[in-house]
C-alpha cells in the first residue's frame, strides 16, 4: 500500500505544457544527480589531483587548475544525465551551441588560442616558475603560469602579463631552462704603460673572489685584451654567475668595485680620455 502510494506520488505530474510533462520522480532524480554529482565530482577531482604526474605537481598553477578542470568535466556529465532524466532532449540546445560557436568565432579567437597555448605550456614545460626569460627585449623572472597568460617580473619591478600564445608564436629566450647560471661582462681600460698580463691577472682575481661567480672548469672567469683604444688599453672580463645566489647586475657591480680597489692597490692607472689638438703657428 505504501509502495503504491510512493509510486503514485512519484508519477504525479508537477508541470506540463507543449506536449511535455514533468513528473515529481523525474524532478527529484534530476536534483539528486545535480547535487550528488557536484559532491562526487569534487571527490574525484581531489582524488585525481593528488595523483598528477611529477612534472605537473611541481607547478603551483597546474595543481590548482587540474582539479578544477576535472571537477567541471565530471559535473558536466552529471548535468547531462540530469537533463536526460528530465526528458529534455539535447537537441534543444543546438541553437545555444550555435550562438556560442558564433561568439567564439567573432570575439574569442584570442582567448581560445591562449587557453590552448596554456595547456601546451603546462604539459611541454618550455619554461617554469623561477626561470629567467626574455619577452619583447625585456628580461624577467617567471612568477606564475596560468591557462590564459604568464606573469613575468622584470628587473625594473614591472609585472608583465604575457598571453600564452605569444610564447608559442614568437621566439622566447629562456636563460635558465637547463642551467641556473648566466654570463656577466665587465669592460675596463688601463693606461698604456700598464702591464697587460698584470691587468689580466688582477681582473680574474677580482671576479673569482665573488661568492656568486662560478669557478668550475670551463666557467671560470677569463679576460680578453680587446683593443688598443685611443687613450687606453681595453679589456673585457667575462664570468659566469650562479643566479640562485645573486643576479648578474649586482654581481657585475661588486666585481667593478673589487677591480677598482685592486687597480689602486697595484697602481694600475685608469686614464681619462685624451684628445691632442695641434694649432698652426701664427704667420
Amino acid at each position: 500500500m505504501n509502495l503504491q502510494f510512493v509510486h503514485a506520488q512519484l508519477a504525479r505530474v508537477v508541470w506540463s505544457g507543449g506536449g511535455y510533462s514533468l513528473t515529481l520522480g523525474a524532478l527529484l532524480l534530476a536534483l539528486a544527480l545535480i547535487v550528488g554529482g557536484g559532491l562526487a565530482a569534487r571527490l574525484v577531482a581531489r582524488f585525481l589531483g593528488k595523483r598528477l604526474p611529477a612534472h605537473l605537481r611541481q607547478s603551483r598553477h597546474a595543481q590548482e587548475l587540474a582539479p578544477r578542470s576535472i571537477f567541471f568535466i565530471v559535473w558536466a556529465l552529471f548535468l547531462l544525465a540530469a537533463l536526460r532524466a528530465l526528458g529534455i532532449p539535447l537537441t534543444a540546445f543546438n541553437f545555444l551551441g550555435g550562438a556560442i560557436a558564433l561568439g567564439f568565432g567573432f570575439g574569442a579567437q584570442n582567448l581560445c588560442s591562449n587557453l590552448i597555448s596554456g595547456a601546451i605550456i603546462l604539459v611541454a614545460r618550455p619554461y617554469k616558475v623561477g626561470d629567467i626569460v626574455e619577452v619583447d627585449s625585456m628580461a624577467g623572472t617567471v612568477l606564475s603560469i596560468g591557462l590564459r597568460a604568464t606573469e613575468v617580473l622584470t628587473y625594473d619591478g614591472v609585472n608583465l602579463l604575457v598571453p600564452n600564445s605569444n610564447f608559442l608564436a614568437n621566439t622566447i629566450v629562456n636563460r635558465t631552462n637547463y642551467d641556473r647560471s648566466l654570463r656577466g661582462l665587465v669592460t675596463i681600460s688601463a693606461a698604456y704603460d700598464a702591464d697587460s698580463r698584470l691587468v689580466d691577472e688582477t681582473l680574474r682575481a677580482a671576479a673569482a673572489a665573488h661568492p656568486a661567480v662560478i669557478q668550475t672548469p670551463g666557467k671560470a672567469p677569463w679576460v680578453i685584451f680587446d683593443n688598443f683604444g685611443d687613450s687606453a688599453l681595453e679589456f673585457k672580463l667575462f664570468f659566469w654567475v650562479d643566479t640562485t645566489r645573486n643576479n648578474v647586475a649586482a654581481t657585475a657591480s661588486d666585481v667593478r668595485h673589487a677591480a677598482l680597489l685592486a687597480f689602486r692597490e697595484k697602481r694600475i692607472a685608469i686614464p681619462y680620455p685624451q684628445l691632442d689638438v695641434h694649432l698652426p703657428k701664427a704667420p
